[in-house]
């Protein structure tokens, strides 16, 4: 009779009307109790208040905390305002059909959007791990390559002392050569004109 009255519309739903009769049948009357039933693709959740019932009909898929929210919060506002029970039903419903209203949906969508922020954030840090693992083998050739011309540096001025050294020792040798064939040319061969003044 409830569901009658509160202008269940058993026109367009007639399936859902009928099962939602059988349930308000099966309650004991003056029994406080909250319930779920299932039905193809409905759930339908009660609440039981003494002789008040009140049925909520969604979607398998709709969050039974949010169903049962809204038929808690049915009983006192129609307590006090039983003259309007179909505003009272719509504006209850467009509450609790806004996701913005359901405290853990709303939770669920920061942490998703605080997941999504942080994936984007490990990707920037792989991205910069893999910039920086490209900027150590840059660094670290770069380092061999210097080892390698600082060994063909010392092997460079080695060769070049190597060298120096020779042209020292050529360049003396023919300075006493030269010497020698002065003294020769200025002392006769066999050095007799050089020892006897």
């Amino acid at each position: 009779i409830n569901a009658e009255y509160m202008g269940y519309p058993e026109k367009e739903f007639p399936k859902l009307a009928d099962v939602c009769k059988r349930i308000i049948n099966q309650i004991p009357v003056n029994e406080h109790r909250r319930k779920t039933f299932e039905e193809d693709t409905y759930k339908f959740h009660y609440k039981s208040e003494g002789d008040l019932v009140f049925i909520c009909v969604a979607l398998k898929d709709a969050p039974m905390r949010v169903c049962f929210a809204f038929l808690e919060s049915l009983g006192p506002l129609l307590a006090k305002d039983f003259n309007s029970p179909k505003k009272i039903l719509r504006e209850r419903m467009e509450f609790h059909n806004d996701p913005n209203n359901d405290k853990i949906s709303f939770l669920q969508t920061e942490i998703d959007e605080a997941k999504d922020i942080m994936m984007g954030n490990i990707d920037l840090i792989l991205a910069r791990g893999e910039k920086l693992d490209a900027l150590a083998d840059k660094s670290n050739r770069l380092v061999e390559n210097a080892n390698d011309f600082h060994r063909s540096a010392r092997t460079l001025k080695r060769n070049f002392c190597l060298k120096n050294i020779k042209l020292t020792i050529m360049i003396t040798v023919i300075v006493l050569i030269i010497i020698f064939i002065i003294l020769l040319v200025a002392c006769n061969p066999n050095f007799s004109r050089c020892g006897n003044s």
